[in-house]
């Protein structure tokens, strides 16, 4: 099938030499890496580029039934919300989210500490206050009893965060959002095809927020998804990703909120149309050579995977593990030294606390902050979180994805491990 849609491709790219010299030699390079490498080659990624290339329409103001409509059908659809909008980056797709929820310079934005820096820093490009919270030592995911003692008159949205294809637990973060009057803002952009209690991650909110951009679950360079149930809302998410310009959605020509340029190019569209379709089949095979590996832990002491539990489902974009040391016979540091050794590819659990970057540390956030209680905010970035100091010292570690491709590297994994552990 492949060998036939390459070839229509090459003789439709025959009036065109130099871009069919191109494609040839791309095509040769992916397909002999496509079942070895992160991020994949689904299938029909160069014929959708090349319809893209030879068309009129690689900006989504030009025309209609553009590629990236296609995205966010299909995209929409696999979530399970009414709307997706397709925007540049993950970052711009949690700022635009802020902004259209109403968020105004002074308002506070909860999330766990222990993130990407795209989280407080989105937070903050959009005049809004990110006050950070500690973590749950089991589930590393935010802790509720620390996050509901941080909010105040300000707070306007709850944050969280499905770190690695983990879904944080959403009737938790409902219950807060419900007694509080807060937003949901879902950053999903780790956790595509994961779910909780039957429903994935980024249909729960008010929004949910993806990104297509470098080790995400689908990949397309760069780029990001808006998901949403609410069509007033998507309808002002669209008119902001072009520098608010209203014609389109309301019919004239005007400006009415402070915007950007979040369009997403045509190109990087096509990209991930085909990396959605085939997602699938991807996180499928997956899972299954993912059970090797659980089965494989069961064996061993002082090493658990931290997933969903019963009431979700992990879609594991690195596999996340909770060591303890004693019984493991090893300190995170010294096993983290023999996988690199032994070339297991491997990082922390989650990100290292934002607070202690040197953003914080050294108050340069204070340039940017400036109204809502800054008092407070100086407090939070100061403060101890101590299970996500921990995590990330101690007792957290993550498996790269590349790992569990198929049951073969899932295989090689295993007796990379055994060699390690059998050191200690």
């Amino acid at each position: 099938m492949l060998k036939k849609i390459y070839g229509d491709i090459k003789s439709f790219l025959l009036f065109f030499p130099r871009l069919s010299l191109l494609f040839e030699k791309t095509q040769n390079y992916l397909l002999r890496r496509r079942n070895n490498q992160v991020p994949h080659v689904a299938s029909n990624e160069l014929k959708r580029v090349a319809e893209v290339l030879v068309s009129p329409g690689w900006n989504m103001n030009y025309g209609k039934g553009l590629m990236h409509e296609k995205l966010e059908e299909e995209f929409a659809a696999y979530v399970g919300t009414n709307y997706a909008v397709a925007v540049n980056t993950g970052g711009m797709a949690l700022q635009m989210s802020l902004r259209a929820l109403g968020v105004k310079p002074g308002d506070e934005v909860l999330h766990q500490v222990d993130t990407c820096m795209a989280n407080p820093f989105a937070v903050m490009n959009a005049f809004a206050t990110p006050i950070l919270t500690d973590i749950s030592g089991d589930t590393f995911m935010m802790d509720f009893n620390d996050a509901e003692k941080s909010i105040s008159k300000n707070t306007k949205v709850i944050m969280p965060i499905h770190m690695w294809g983990n879904p944080c637990n959403m009737d938790k973060v409902q219950e807060l959002a419900d007694k509080h009057k807060l937003h949901v803002i879902e950053d999903s952009c780790l956790s595509l095809g994961a779910a909780w209690k039957g429903k994935k991650t980024g249909s729960m909110g008010n929004v949910g927020v993806f990104s297509l951009g470098c080790i995400k679950p689908i990949q397309a360079g760069e780029g990001g998804v808006i998901t949403t149930n609410d069509a007033a809302l998507a309808k002002e998410l669209r008119t902001l990703r072009s520098w608010g310009e209203m014609t389109a959605e309301y019919g004239v020509r005007d400006h009415k909120e402070l915007a950007w340029n979040g369009r997403m190019s045509e190109i990087v569209a096509a990209v991930g149309l085909e990396q959605l379709r085939g997602y699938s089949a991807q996180l499928e095979k997956k899972m299954e050579a993912l059970e090797l590996f659980k089965s494989y832990l069961t064996q061993r002491e002082g090493i658990q995977i931290v997933d969903a539990g019963v009431n979700g489902v992990s879609s594991y974009g690195q596999v996340v593990l909770k060591l303890n040391a004693p019984a493991l016979g090893l300190s995170k540091k010294e096993l983290m030294h023999s996988m690199t050794e032994n070339g297991v590819i491997h990082w922390h659990a989650n990100f290292e606390p934002v607070n202690q970057l040197q953003f914080f540390t050294q108050g340069n956030w204070k340039k940017w902050i400036t109204a809502g209680d800054l008092q407070k905010a100086e407090s939070n970035f100061t403060r101890k979180f101590s299970n996500s100091e921990r995590v990330y010292a101690e007792e957290g570690l993550g498996l790269n994805n590349s790992h569990f491709l198929s049951k073969k590297e899932v295989n090689e994994l295993i007796l990379k491990m055994d060699k390690i552990l059998k050191k200690k």
